[in-house]
């Protein structure tokens, strides 16, 4: 009696992802209008998936998926199926930000992703090629296939947190000192040019600035006086060193904008006028 052989098991093939480290699907400017959505949504409590899927990113399918990932990867929904999802702090916090204090808020959602952050701190500072941050990619080990597509989203996602500009194939990235540093805009309301600017935040005398009326006019040892604010004078002491000190002279009458009078004696704190 012969015995019989074996049959050998057939395995089947694997399939599935391509693989390769994870990167958001979605650019940053999308995924903070998910986030508004994401808010509003769960402003009472945790959503389901479904919730989330069809309230916020408006998908059931792959674009809903890959919507939800990019909002965790940018630190912006928290959650699992278990507890269902809601609005990480991030969130909210952009979404009750005033304009002028969005683009910090953005800095850190688009440096969350760690494949994100990894390329910016690798060319802080740099002025570099598209071609060179997708060979830096593929050292990050993102898939082969998926480089490019890495690179357009960091780009695209660095261009909404004011951390590079591109111009043609060259990526110019912010020193990671200015990209931790707070962002100041001077807008129409505040006439202040970077070298008006420079100027009163510089401990150098003869320079002197103007804000819509209101002149800041630096001199060593003088005295620095507020017109209308009733707010003694403070002498600078002759012996200590050197230091930059204004005199702010502001006119108070009815035709007084009070909110452009508030933004020009916030920036003159900001730059150790007051």
């Amino acid at each position: 009696m012969t015995a019989t052989p074996a049959k050998k098991v057939r395995q089947m093939p694997k399939g599935g992802r391509k693989g390769g480290s994870v990167f958001p699907r979605v650019a940053l400017a999308d995924a903070l209008g998910y986030a508004k959505k994401l808010v509003s949504k769960t402003h009472t409590g945790p959503q389901t998936r479904d919730v989330i899927l069809m309230g916020v990113i408006g998908s059931k399918h792959e674009k809903g998926e890959v919507g939800m990932s990019a909002l965790k990867q940018y630190g912006l929904m928290t959650g699992d199926t278990k507890s269902n999802f809601s609005a990480d702090d991030l969130a909210k916090k952009i979404s009750a930000a005033p304009p002028e204090e969005l683009i910090p808020l953005y800095r850190r959602a688009a440096l969350k992703p760690a494949i994100f952050r990894a390329l910016f701190e690798t060319y802080h500072g740099d002025t570099v090629s598209k071609a060179k941050l997708k060979q830096r990619a593929a050292d990050l080990k993102v898939h082969p296939d998926e480089t490019g597509n890495c690179v357009d989203l960091y780009s695209a996602s660095m261009v909404t947190a004011q951390l590079v500009t591109i111009a043609g194939d060259q990526v110019a990235h912010l020193a990671s000192a200015e990209a931790s540093a707070p962002s100041v805009q001077l807008n129409d309301e505040v006439d202040c040019n970077a070298s008006e600017a420079e100027a009163l935040a510089s401990d150098k005398s003869a320079a002197s600035g103007k804000l819509d009326g209101v002149v800041a006019a630096p001199q060593e040892g003088t005295t620095m006086s507020t017109k209308g604010d009733g707010a003694s004078a403070r002498e600078i002491d002759g012996g200590t060193a050197p230091r930059a000190v204004f005199n702010v002279h502001v006119t108070l009458d009815a035709s007084l904008d009070v909110e452009k009078l508030e933004k020009q004696l916030a920036l003159l704190r900001r730059y150790g006028a007051l």
